[in-house]
């Protein structure tokens, strides 16, 4: 049986209008909302001139591949937050910025990036020091809903 944690993600970026019911779909499909034990998400809920936060309490392992890939396709930057379960995994952060890899970090409970012994032997200067944080802070542009282009 899988480990279920909590689970939120903060996506940003410029979602075309016709893409926006798959992601809704996906969202409550996976148990997704717009707060801590909130309903299903719905146009209603969408953030105007802020990146779009979903939550779910019980995820398994800690990771909605759907929601993440669903971004990935549609160039969403995000940042995903996992719980810990203790004997498991660390909780972690994933932040992608619309573009290269998926890049992981080590987090607390309070959704805040933090440095491993292992990751901290890793680190040859201050400026990586400084790039793990900054990068592992990431904030997510505002969502916006656009008209697809025409061709």
């Amino acid at each position: 049986m899988a480990d279920r944690v909590p689970f939120s993600i903060t996506i940003g970026g410029s979602l075309p209008a016709d893409r926006l019911d798959e992601l809704i779909d996906i969202a409550n499909s996976a148990g997704l909302s717009p707060t801590w034990d909130g309903g299903p998400l719905t146009v209603d809920h969408l953030p105007v001139g802020t990146p779009l936060k979903l939550h779910a309490h019980e995820v398994a392992n800690g990771q909605i591949d759907d929601i993440e890939d669903f971004c990935c396709h549609n160039d969403l930057p995000f940042v995903r937050w996992s719980g810990a379960a203790p004997g498991s995994f660390p909780a972690e952060i994933v932040v992608w910025v619309g573009e290269g890899p998926r890049r992981s970090f080590t987090a607390d409970d309070d959704e805040h990036v933090v440095l491993t012994t292992e990751e901290a032997e890793k680190v040859q200067s201050l400026d990586d020091l400084k790039e793990h944080f900054e990068t592992g802070s990431y904030v997510p542009p505002p969502l916006e809903i656009v008209n697809p282009k025409s061709e």
